[in-house]
């Protein structure tokens, strides 16, 4: 390949070969480690399509990676080329480039939006997201359903199967999808471990002090315990600006707070530009948070945190900071790992293990790399540096992972059958066109792949084990075999002699009956002793049979496999139970949509409750601050220690029979709500500030903001959804209400 440049930069290998399929006018996957430069490609399409004028929609995973696409787009082609739609914004949504979250796209695709007919491109950034347990059916069916005119661009983190993933979406997409592999970073990652007392060490290094230490030891811990503030005072010297993975928001905060009672970072002069970036953005100092307060303190000691708890503003604050290197170091949860490109020349964690709602686990393999690699700034550091800090109070029984790049753990499909998808299938597909749709998921494909495997290993297997006992002796497996029945006899005679030492009044109670008649079970089974065999051929049968019940234990065990994989019509299956559960709740008329489903069918957040609700004429009983209270209560995802105050907003026993009514037919996990929210979104609904809300809950600011986004969010799908006009202007009213100061979208 020819030397190419874009933009003044040489190209990489695969960054030209990516360049060279797009110009083709191929559909590109680009599977690259952070940091290797992939995002140049998604931006020379979107450069391209432009120049042609042609229609261009750009997905992300996380709203703070589309508000950074959108803002560098932004100042690429103008504000009014480019436009966003994150459910809770929606700017200049006709724009040639549309950025948005795959969420947004899913839902376009599945209600077939007629303006997707005059998009030419179609790029689903970090398309790995599709093996994320909870919204990895979104990407699933965004891929299936991308109009076939619509070409593809993904951009992953190194995957263990991209062939697969690949090889799937050109299956379902009838066309050729190039696949664009790049193994090495630019910058090359080191990874080490930190203890006090080992101080900056490799794996290996790191046992063989905790071995020799353990040999040595004289007390039950002779361990220094080891903190964040010891690792950064080890590595501050050369290794800034780094990042530092805590596992925990609180903990972020804290451990910010206690670094800067020892360090500063900042001179003078970059104190005064921190400070003047703090009143741009939050005005008079006399109006500003106590939180606004203490980021400030903090980042004019070139200290932060960063989580979803704060902000939106304050994330933004902290994120140009950032990026403008007067934060040397980022306290940060994982969120921060995805997408955004910041320079770092380190990346700290202050433990391998993370909660995943359920229990507390050691990272995977593709979760620690793609934070590690956010380290190694191209063109500025030779290397990049990972530090995990290890507490050996727990060496023993939770040792660190040893992360290895090639045991990535393989893509797999998340697919899950919703009621909104049920629907808006049902009503755009007749009933072959919707089994086909679910033999192109990534699940059917796997599943056939794997069964495919599976069956030819059988079929190797079933010839050996023929193969090797063609010389067994028709009495092998038997008890009239001297191996079997010999070691059987000895474990009989062993039995006979116990029984005999317990004495006549033990052997009448229970545990001696049951003895004997064991022992009585197994007389029987070697009454006839077995036929004479010479020790030659003894031998032959014993390796030979050793042989051949490994291999039918390994026959056994992939029979098992297949037995697991889902069946063919597993979904389809699914897909008619769910009809003929929205068929009894009147959501459905055979095929044929009703009102209720209808505008079940554009709603995407706990659909059947919030028709059911629609429909139910409670909305005429509330005004409309009760009526935000109640919708932000529905899908309100309740983290561990969420506290509000009790206070009486509005009569829930219409809810709670609604609720119970659709479980009755659809099982218990059909709805989810939670009532307690409700105070906070109707002060704030009534007009009350932040500070005010927060007194009614513990919820970090940041989350009491995000419940209001989400109910504005709501309020607009409903908005679309009902066929009522005056509900709808009043859903407008309710969302304006909400939609205001902290609330308020940011100037993007």
């Amino acid at each position: 390949m020819s030397e190419r440049t874009y933009h003044g930069l040489v190209l990489d290998p695969f960054q030209l070969e990516a360049l060279e399929a797009i110009d083709v006018g191929k559909s590109v996957i680009v599977a690259a480690p952070t940091g290797t430069g992939k995002t140049l490609v998604a931006d020379y399409l979107v450069e391209q399509a432009m120049l042609k004028k042609q229609r261009v929609i750009y997905t992300a995973p996380i709203k703070a990676l589309s508000n950074q696409k959108f803002k560098d787009f932004k100042e690429e082609f103008g504000p009014e080329a480019v436009g966003i739609m994150t459910g809770d914004v929606v700017l200049n949504p006709t724009a040639p480039l549309l950025i948005m979250t795959t969420e947004i796209f899913r839902n376009q695709v599945i209600t077939e939006d007629p303006n997707l007919a005059v998009v030419s491109h179609i790029i689903f950034d970090e398309i790995h997201w599709l093996n994320d347990e909870e919204r990895g059916t979104v990407w699933e069916e965004s891929i299936i359903l991308a109009p076939a005119h619509m070409k593809v661009l993904g951009l992953s983190a190194t995957i263990a199967n991209a062939r697969q993933l690949v090889e799937w979406i050109s299956s379902i997409r009838k066309e050729e999808v190039a696949l664009i592999e790049e193994k090495e970073r630019a910058v090359p990652l080191e990874y080490y471990y930190y203890s006090k007392d080992t101080g900056i060490v490799t794996y290996d290094k790191l046992w063989k002090f905790y071995r020799q230490q353990r040999k040595n030891a004289f007390t039950e811990n002779p361990f220094a315990k080891t903190t964040h503030l010891d690792l950064i005072k080890a590595i501050e010297g050369k290794y800034l600006p780094l990042l530092f993975f805590v596992f925990s928001r609180k903990q972020c905060a804290e451990n910010a707070k206690e670094l800067a009672r020892h360090a500063n970072y900042l001179r003078p002069h970059q104190r005064r530009h921190v400070e003047e970036a703090f009143l741009r953005h939050f005005g008079p100092e006399e109006n500003w948070s106590l939180s606004t307060l203490q980021l400030k303190r903090l980042c004019s000691k070139g200290i932060a945190f960063h989580h979803a708890g704060l902000l939106p503003v304050q994330k933004a604050m902290v994120e140009e900071l950032f990026q403008e290197r007067l934060i040397q170091v980022l306290y940060c949860t994982e969120t921060f790992s995805v997408g955004i490109n910041y320079p770092v020349k380190a990346v700290c964690f202050e433990s391998l293990n993370k909660f995943d709602g359920r229990n507390f686990r050691p990272l995977a393999n593709h979760e620690f790399f793609q934070m590690s690699g956010r380290a190694g700034r191209r063109g500025i550091d030779a290397k990049g540096y990972s530090f995990a800090l290890i507490d050996f109070t727990w060496f023993e029984k939770n040792p660190p992972p040893r992360f290895q790049i090639d045991r990535l753990e393989p893509l797999s499909s998340q697919f899950k059958l919703t009621y909104n998808t049920v629907l808006n299938l049902t009503s755009t597909l007749n009933y072959e066109q919707i089994k086909v749709f679910f033999q192109k998921s990534f699940a059917a494909y796997s599943s056939l792949q794997a069964s495919t495997q599976i069956n030819a290993q059988l079929a190797a297997l079933s010839e050996q084990l023929k193969q090797t006992g063609l010389n067994e002796c028709h009495h092998v497996g038997t008890w009239h075999c001297p191996l079997k029945h010999y070691p059987k006899r000895k474990e009989l005679e062993r039995l006979q002699r116990v029984y005999r030492s317990l004495g006549p009044r033990k052997q009448h109670r229970a545990y001696g009956k049951a003895m004997a008649r064991k022992i009585q079970s197994w007389e029987k089974l070697l009454a006839h002793p077995p036929e004479a065999c010479p020790a030659s051929r003894q031998t032959v049968c014993r390796s030979e049979t050793q042989s051949y019940q490994a291999l039918k234990q390994e026959y056994q065990e992939l029979e098992k496999n297949l037995a697991g994989l889902p069946g063919e019509n597993a979904f389809l299956h699914e897909f008619e139970m769910k009809k003929n559960q929205l068929r009894q709740l009147g959501y459905l008329r055979e095929n044929e949509l009703l009102p209720r489903g209808m505008c079940a069918g554009r709603i995407y957040v706990q659909e059947l409750l919030v028709t059911e609700l629609v429909f139910s004429g409670l909305f005429e009983e509330l005004d409309d601050d009760q009526l935000n209270a109640l919708l932000s209560a529905v899908d309100y995802e309740s983290r561990k220690n969420d506290f509000f105050q009790r206070v009486d907003i509005l009569d829930w026993t219409e809810v709670k029979h609604l609720a119970h009514y659709l479980q009755s037919v659809c099982g218990p996990e059909a709805v989810r709500y939670d009532p307690r929210v409700a105070v906070i979104t109707y002060q704030w609904s009534r007009g009350l500030s932040l500070p005010e809300v927060q007194k009614f809950c513990n919820l970090d600011e940041g989350d009491i903001i995000s419940v209001f986004r989400r109910t504005i969010d709501l309020l607009r799908q409903m908005r679309d959804a009902v066929p009522d006009p005056a509900l709808r202007i009043r859903l407008k009213t309710c969302m304006d209400k909400l939609d205001r100061d902290e609330a308020a979208v940011l100037e993007l």
